[in-house]
């Protein structure tokens, strides 16, 4: 279909007749065939899992306790409730109404029909790097049946001549603490190599600690360089692990949503079983409480910065998952006519519960491992990025009877919580090239499967190396924030204002029979973008530079490269709009009523509703009707 403005186009335009979308039934048919979801509960328990990840273990924690302890829960359950879930539901009704990936799910409004394009690129930016993690959990898992379990001691090769563990210190005498402090900078030539000789020094700074739990983390499942420039070579245990991580993400979906929607019994619902069994042992541990009154304990005054409500509104982004694409792609496999405010307001509650409840395991753990050691619960705490999840909690296991039985338990436990993340974004990216070429690909989606899962692992070998982790967390700092900020405040001013929130409140109602609340207009049409374009701004403008955490500086090449990054999902957008611009004919006032109103494609995906959606657009609408229509309802846009 030519992307140039048609008869009936012009007609809309003008206000002369609506758009009639039908087609013949044969071929309506074939377009909505894409599968469903056998259950409706497999369907909420894939978004369970796929908006439940890792972050809730690695990156809420810390975040709450840095800005304010149980003061921060309160910015943080006001953007989820009332920013967060609207959008949330908005991005389910969006993917069930079109039934298609977010690639194809934007064409509601011509201009930014490649919204979609940015969901997608951030999903594959993610995968291209995140991998990594469920390979170093993967191993982690392996090297916990060691007796002892691998982290505990020192006088293995990985070992430097300064290694401290519970009871010993490098002297030789006992402190009771298993830790070193004040300790001098020391030579890499002292340093063990690995067996297959090579360099995995690691410079330790004065003043920092090196546990046998740190240094197993950095000497044997890293063996990091000194330096994003030392890259080495590729690690033979990661690339093994990364492989297996690929594997079962592959077999995960190879079946599409039939797979996918009998996994996540697993997935979806082992977690909150084990993270309870760690809590409870972790209760009874001493010092356990004092973790988790750090981690609670509210500090007002800090509801009073600022930085805390971005920060807040921020991490409900990465704890729902909006505008990563993953929602619109699950949600496309509903039928027609389900209802998704019950799932939503499960979604949205187990993501805000899950946050709070891996929060309190992690800390209880921290609280032990502080007690144990005898040091200030901020120096545990304050581990950054994976380091929480590889050195923090490992270093607790190892304390604990039975350390391989629990240190199985929690790493399994992150591998069913990172499995539907994984495979939701991953199902993203495949749902957007089968979308693409729905009659080349569709009848190939298995093959898909396996080469995009291919082309992962291979990408993901860098993040192998010597210097790997450098490299990852510069993908981590850079690659979402800015994208996800800006392609949810797109996303929700095309919902509330250009397309218009009464006309999607109609196509809603069409599908489910019930129209939208009062409560849910006035959050799409004012509060959400309001919150979401004030965080992008400031975020563009307080962003920072990345931090290891052990002092090392990232080169100006590496700043450039990671800024670069940050924008790249938005680069096809802006190409997109250039090339609708640029393809649509007619006046001026013509061109932009045509690029600012829905394509020939926006239709419903059930095929019989089809044959008659219709959509009627006020000839000119003068603001105060527009405003009135989104916020209370008109019956001025009729649909069928």
């Amino acid at each position: 279909m030519s992307d140039k403005m048609d008869k009936s186009e012009l007609d809309i335009i003008n206000g002369d007749e609506p758009i009639t979308k039908a087609k013949s039934d044969e071929e309506l048919k074939t377009k909505s065939d894409r599968g469903t979801w056998s259950k409706h509960v497999e369907f909420i328990l894939s978004l369970v899992g796929y908006t439940v990840g890792i972050g809730s273990v690695w990156r809420f924690p810390t975040t709450c306790m840095r800005n304010g302890g149980g003061a921060f829960l309160i910015p943080y359950l006001f953007f989820l409730v009332l920013c967060g879930g609207p959008l949330y539901y908005m991005e389910i009704c969006l993917g069930q109404f079109t039934g298609k990936s977010a690639i194809g799910a934007f064409e509601l409004c011509k201009i930014f029909r490649g919204l979609g394009i940015v969901m997608v690129a951030m999903s594959f930016v993610v995968l291209f790097y995140d991998g990594i993690l469920m390979a170093w959990i993967l191993y982690f898992i392996y090297q916990s049946f060691s007796s002892p379990i691998a982290w505990s001691t020192c006088g293995n090769w990985w070992n430097t001549p300064l290694c401290t563990q519970f009871g010993y210190t490098p002297n030789g005498s006992l402190n009771g603490t298993g830790f070193a402090t004040n300790i001098t900078v020391f030579s890499t030539s002292t340093l063990q190599t690995t067996p297959d000789s090579q360099n995995t020094s690691v410079i330790i700074r004065k003043d920092v600690y090196s546990s046998a739990a740190n240094e197993f983390w950095l000497n044997n499942v890293l063996r990091r360089s000194s330096s994003l420039e030392d890259f080495g070579s590729i690690q033979t245990h990661l690339a093994l692990s990364l492989l297996t991580s690929w594997v079962l993400i592959c077999i995960c979906m190879i079946k599409g949503v039939h797979s996918i929607g009998k996994v996540v019994y697993v997935t979806a619902i082992v977690p909150y079983f084990l993270l309870t069994v760690i809590l409870i042992r972790a209760l009874t541990l001493d010092g356990s409480i004092d973790g988790i009154e750090l981690y609670l304990k509210p500090k007002f005054s800090t509801l009073l910065e600022f930085q805390v409500w971005l920060d807040a509104a921020i991490q409900v982004f990465y704890s729902l998952g909006p505008c990563w694409g993953g929602v619109i792609t699950m949600a496309s496999y509903n039928k027609f006519h389900q209802r998704n405010i019950s799932a939503t307001i499960i979604v949205v509650f187990m993501a805000g519960f899950t946050s709070l409840y891996g929060g309190l395991v992690v800390f209880a753990m921290i609280g032990f491992m502080a007690k144990e050691a005898n040091l200030p619960l901020l120096t545990v705490a304050g581990a950054p990025g994976p380091g929480l999840v590889f050195v923090v909690y490992p270093e607790a296991v190892s304390r604990m009877p039975l350390p391989q039985l629990w240190g199985v338990l929690f790493f399994f436990m992150l591998i069913t919580v990172f499995l539907d993340s994984m495979f939701g974004m991953a199902e993203t990216v495949v749902g957007a090239l089968i979308d693409s070429f729905p009659h080349v690909l569709r009848r190939w989606k298995m093959y898909i499967v396996v080469g995009v899962n291919v082309v992962f692992f291979v990408s993901g070998l860098p993040f192998t190396t010597n210097g790997g982790i450098y490299l990852f967390q510069l993908f981590d700092w850079y690659s979402s924030s800015i994208g996800l900020l800006f392609g949810s405040a797109v996303e929700v001013i095309i919902l509330g204002w250009i397309y218009g929130f009464n006309r999607f409140s109609s196509d809603i109602k069409l599908m489910t029979g019930k129209d939208s609340s009062i409560f849910l207009r006035t959050m799409i049409c004012i509060l959400t973008p309001i919150a979401v374009t004030v965080c992008f701004i400031m975020r563009m403008t307080s962003y920072g530079e990345p931090d290891y955490g052990d002092g090392y500086k990232y080169k100006p090449y590496a700043i450039a490269i990671g800024n670069f990054l940050a924008f790249i999902p938005i680069i096809p957008l802006i190409i997109s709009m250039i090339r609708q611009c640029s393809s649509t004919s007619g006046s001026c006032s013509m061109r932009l009523k045509s690029l600012f109103s829905p394509t020939q494609k926006w239709v419903p995906n059930d095929w019989k509703t089809r044959k008659e959606y219709t959509i009627i657009c006020d000839q000119k609408p003068s603001f105060l009707n527009r405003v009135k229509s989104n916020l209370i309802g008109t019956h001025e846009t009729p649909l069928i």
